[in-house]
């Protein structure tokens, strides 16, 4: 009986030694690694100069000039009268001053004209120019004026318009300002000489002379890339 007390006992033990949690170490604590950023300012200094980059001077602004071309008689004029044309023969439209010989046809005299060049709607030339033109002889009553374009880029060229009468001062002198859109919408062209003549009429209407066909000295263009 004592050696089964003893056997239970030490049955008894050993289960409250079983029973006992086991001791949790101890976590050591964490050390987190610890990033050091350190800026560091450098100053260089350069060893030559940076290079000016020049710039452009604006060209001047060039007054537009008023073209009159005059000749008296049967006198040619002997070329281009100012620096613009003389400078256009560089561009391929090459307008001149220079007039037919006998250019009055023994009935005119004194012409002008206010410009070479005039375009339908580029704003930066002339759309009109001034045509002037004096009689020599006290019967001439009436000037009528013509006109014809020539295309540039082919061989075309109208017939000539009659673009009705110039406007007197009652001292022998004839004016008219032909506008670009005075030209026929059926013959404006893009890149076209316009061509022009003055007919003399008496009181009748009857034609009495007219002047020599001035030709290839006035530009017609429609638009400014023309």
């Amino acid at each position: 009986m004592k050696k089964l007390i003893t056997i239970a006992l030490a049955f008894v033990l050993t289960g409250c030694g079983a029973l006992a949690p086991a001791a949790t170490p101890t976590a050591e604590p964490s050390s987190t690694p610890v990033v050091l950023i350190q800026t560091v300012e450098v100053t260089v200094i350069p060893t030559q100069q940076p290079t000016e980059v020049p710039t452009d001077t604006p060209a001047p602004t060039q007054t537009p000039e008023i073209v009159v071309v005059t000749a008296t008689g049967g006198a040619a004029a002997a070329g281009p009268t100012n620096t613009a044309e003389a400078n256009a023969s560089t561009s391929g439209i090459t307008p001149t001053a220079t007039l037919p010989a006998d250019v009055g046809g023994g009935v005119f005299t004194n012409f002008t004209r206010s410009d070479n060049n005039f375009s339908l709607r580029c704003t930066t030339l002339p759309n009109a120019i001034t045509f002037s033109v004096t009689r020599t002889n006290e019967l001439i009553t009436q000037v009528d004026f013509y006109y014809r374009i020539e295309d540039r880029l082919s061989v075309s060229m109208s017939g000539w318009v009659n673009a009705g009468g110039m406007v007197p001062d009652k001292q022998g002198n004839f004016t008219r300002a032909f506008t670009a859109l005075n030209v026929d919408p059926d013959l404006r062209s893009h890149k076209a000489w316009f061509d022009y003549q003055f007919v003399a009429l008496n009181h009748l209407g009857a034609a009495i002379g007219r002047s020599a066909k001035i030709s290839k000295q006035i530009t017609y263009t429609i638009d400014c890339n023309d």
